[in-house]
């Protein structure tokens, strides 16, 4: 046999080998998975009680028992997509910020919106170290864009989170806003049970904190050592709450809660990526006001509470460890 029929003869042999032992491998190791398929992070339904903590309004984790997906970590889901208009400000300089959402199809979405805390649009904004917390409730135009005046106060990159309803779904969209500077991070504060607003003390009381399961969260509101049983609604509700993961600011939802125990439906735990959320009336009496909450993973958590009292609007935070 001369020498080029030899070589194409055993190229013939290799490649029967070679094919022989791919569909071998393919029968003993199926795990052609899409890549990032399980690695869904951030990437859970909008107000997702962590997985879906928004299927229905404020999340239905309840029913399957799945740990919460993380929501507000990316600029678009479930086809909706958060459009600003500008993301660079001057510190410290009030600026217009506008932004629009868009469906699946590029339209921008105009009268989808439904109330939500009395409000079509709650927008959260949190410098990335989370020493600065705003809440506002932009303007929405004849065209669909939303408008509110906004001031990032000192220099630093912040997170905007889009808070909003649509189709009986919490849905929260985010983006990073840059105010451009001398920009020195503040370390997280350390965990504490109590924080202080105009007079008022709120000491946080938790039990059985545990990720991936329901826990509750009730806030004891005092002045001078004496209970404020006068609290004002805020939003139609007793109190606001949320809560933000360290690192990557997952943004959760949590939900009003009954003085005996967690509520069976209507809240909302988005981690979430951590969803925002209120305690009604039910949910707490006199000075107390309760929220449940689901955290998806151990670690520690910025909660940031709104209550009026006073005729104001107060704020209070604290640092959260949930352990393993």
């Amino acid at each position: 046999m001369k020498a080029p029929a030899r070589l194409l003869g055993f190229a013939g042999v290799l490649g029967a080998a070679f094919a022989a032992a791919t569909l071998a491998g393919a029968a003993l190791d199926p795990t052609d998975e899409p890549p990032g398929k399980g690695d869904t992070a951030g990437h859970g339904s909008p107000h997702s009680a962590p997985a879906s903590a928004h299927g229905r309004g404020h999340g239905d984790v309840h029913a399957t028992g799945a740990a919460p997906a993380a929501g507000g970590l990316a600029v678009s889901q479930d086809g909706l997509t958060l459009e600003p208009v500008r993301t660079f400000f001057t510190a410290g300089e009030p600026t217009g910020f506008a932004f629009r959402v868009l469906d699946e199809r590029g339209q921008v979405l105009r009268d989808e919106f439904e109330l939500e805390s009395e409000r079509e649009m709650h927008l959260i904004v949190v410098r990335r170290d989370t020493a600065i917390y705003q809440h506002l409730h932009p303007r929405k135009g004849p065209d669909g864009t939303w408008t509110v005046d906004l001031e990032l106060p000192r220099a630093g990159t912040y997170r905007a989170f889009a808070d909003f309803q649509v189709d009986g779904r919490q849905r929260t969209l985010a983006t990073d806003l840059f105010a451009p500077g001398d920009f020195r991070p503040e370390r997280l504060p350390a965990p504490a049970t109590t924080d202080q607003a105009g007079g008022f003390d709120v000491e946080l009381r938790t039990h059985r904190l545990r990720p991936g399961r329901e826990s509750q969260l009730t806030f004891v509101v005092t002045r001078g050592g004496r209970p404020v049983d006068d609290l004002e609604r805020y939003l139609g509700a007793k109190g606001h709450l949320v809560a933000l993961r360290e690192g990557d600011l997952a943004y959760l939802h949590v939900h009003p809660t009954d003085a005996g125990g967690p509520h069976g439906s209507g809240g909302d735990n988005r981690p979430g990526g951590g969803r925002h959320d209120h305690a009604g009336s039910a949910a707490a009496h006199g000075s107390q006001i309760a929220f449940a909450a689901t955290f998806p993973t151990p670690g520690r958590y910025r909660l940031f509470l709104q209550f009026r009292a006073g005729g104001e609007v107060r704020t209070v935070a604290y640092t959260l460890e949930v352990p393993r």
